[in-house]
């Protein structure tokens, strides 16, 4: 029982010290690229000129959007 005892821990000990060469010898991450502002947040810059270009009177209300709706697509969201 000793031998098998001794094999056993030795394989053990022997196979925590492969794993840790491996993590060791493994090659470095690249940095990650710079990314531009699309790509830093969940929210999207639209121009006006986008919609047609004449949104006068129509800040701060939402009534308006209503008509793009459709020119926006389905993307699984509920409609207004």
């Amino acid at each position: 029982r000793l031998v098998l005892l001794i094999l056993f821990w030795g394989g053990w000990i022997g196979m925590l010290g492969a794993a840790a060469a491996i993590v060791a010898q493994a090659p470095r991450c690249q940095p990650l690229p710079n990314k531009g502002w699309w790509e830093l947040g969940a929210l999207y810059r639209a121009p006006p000129e986008a919609f047609g270009g004449n949104l006068k009177g129509e800040e701060g209300s939402l009534e308006g959007l209503g008509g793009f709706r459709g020119s926006l697509g389905d993307g699984g969201s509920p409609q207004m």
